[in-house]
């Protein structure tokens, strides 16, 4: 592949061209400027020495050392230096703002031709003394000096621009390892901070992508390793024949299939779903009357509640904590939906035994489990945590607590207006 120019020769490169086209503007501004300035200063010279000299010549005196010549031919190609131009213009206005009496040429020499006062035909030629090489190698010289010290501070302006984007260059590895070094963006611009900041923030989701995707590979091993068991010993004893057995075995599918089905979930998070305005208490209606012990839920919710979510995620999240509660809980349980402030606050309660509680800190957390205080009935425990993730995908959060006088509560907070905001990368 065909290497494109480095950062830094692209800066200097744009910085020695801005560079170039100043000085040559500053060039222009100044020759303009000199010439306009001799050319107000030198015009009433010129104008005295001519009608001094017009009216010397009228009464026969001689002309001879103020260095003043006459002419009854006409001037030559009028002068384009603008400093011959401006003289002429200036003349002219001195004399009356008649332009056809003062001609401007500059071949083979800078002469300015003024028509007479007293005679039409006689024209007065005054040489005008020119300092366009002095001028014009004082100004190479300047802008031989101005270049290159603005070379040199093009140099060390690219250079601590790019310095910033060869070291975070060098350490971008370090930073989606996740190390940091202070000495690192020491003195970097806070647009190379952010990237800093971008790069590590990536790091932190792939490292966190990573640790879920072994941990779901260990769980899933675990989870599946158990009923296939069973299922083997079963198969080799012969139970198939036994109905009882039969139903074991088919339970034992059952737990294989929600297992792979909670895997499947997990991995695929929904984010590509549009946000969508939707009645939530409706929602929490339908999934009250699906469930099979519908009688066992009661519903707080006002007739219409309206948020920002998406759909099929929102439903997921809430089935899953509708079969936590069921699963390990006991009955009554209840469904909350209410609007506090500009947040949508969702609760599910149950009178259960509720939650160790050094496992409340790692509850929604991926296979992480409360069986051995909520009644131990099994799961991949992976419903709370596709809970969190949905929740934050919404730009929300939720909270598992024990209730005062027993049971388990989850409370979900999203805002009503919900964001695109997305959290740790889905498996790839």
């Amino acid at each position: 592949m065909r290497r494109g120019p480095t950062t830094f020769a692209l800066i200097f490169a744009l910085l020695v061209l801005a560079l170039v086209l100043a000085l040559t503007l500053a060039s222009w501004l100044m020759l303009r400027v000199g010439a306009l300035a001799i050319a107000d200063r030198y015009a009433p010279m010129v104008v005295a020495t001519a009608m001094a000299a017009d009216l010397l010549a009228e009464h026969g005196a001689a002309t001879g050392k103020i260095n003043v010549q006459f002419s009854s031919g006409p001037p030559g190609e009028p002068a384009t230096r603008s400093a011959l131009v401006f003289l002429a213009r200036n003349v002219a206005d001195l004399l009356g703002g008649d332009a056809s009496r003062v001609v401007a040429t500059q071949s083979p020499e800078s002469r300015i031709w003024i028509r007479s006062g007293h005679d039409p035909k006689r024209w007065i030629v005054l040489p005008v003394p020119t300092y366009r090489m002095e001028i014009s190698s004082s100004l190479a010289f300047a802008m031989l000096a101005a270049g290159l010290l603005a070379l040199l501070a093009a140099t060390i302006a690219a250079r601590l621009l790019t310095r910033p984007l060869e070291r975070l260059s060098k350490n971008a590895g370090a930073l989606l390892n996740g190390e940091t070094n202070d000495n690192l963006l020491r003195g970097s611009p806070r647009e190379v901070r952010s990237l800093a900041v971008a790069i590590g923030d990536a790091g932190e989701r792939l490292r966190e992508a990573a640790r879920e995707r072994e941990l779901m590979l260990a769980g899933v091993s675990h989870d599946l390793r158990t009923p296939l068991t069973r299922l083997r010993i079963a198969l080799e004893l012969g139970d198939a024949a036994d109905a009882q057995r039969r139903m074991d075995m088919v339970d034992d599918l059952e737990q294989l299939d929600n297992a792979l089905e909670q895997c499947l979930a997990f991995v695929r998070d929904g984010r590509d779903e549009a946000l969508r305005e939707i009645d939530v208490a409706a929602i929490a209606g339908q999934l009250i009357g699906l469930r099979a012990q519908a009688d066992a839920w009661q519903l707080d919710a006002p007739a219409s509640l309206s948020a920002a979510v998406r759909p099929t995620l929102l439903r997921r999240a809430l089935a899953n904590l509708m079969d936590n509660a069921e699963r390990h809980g006991a009955a009554p349980f209840a469904l909350g939906i209410a609007r506090t402030g500009e947040r949508l606050a969702i609760t599910v309660c149950d009178h259960g035994p509720g939650v160790a509680s050094d496992l409340l800190e790692r509850i929604g957390q991926p296979f992480t489990r409360g069986d051995a205080a909520r009644g131990g009935n099994g799961g991949a425990g992976l419903g709370l945590s596709i809970v969190t993730r949905i929740v934050r995908m919404h730009g929300g959060e939720v909270r598992f607590r024990n209730r005062d006088g027993g049971g388990f509560e989850a409370r979900i907070e999203l805002p009503l207006a919900a964001s695109m905001r997305s959290p740790a990368m889905a498996f790839v």
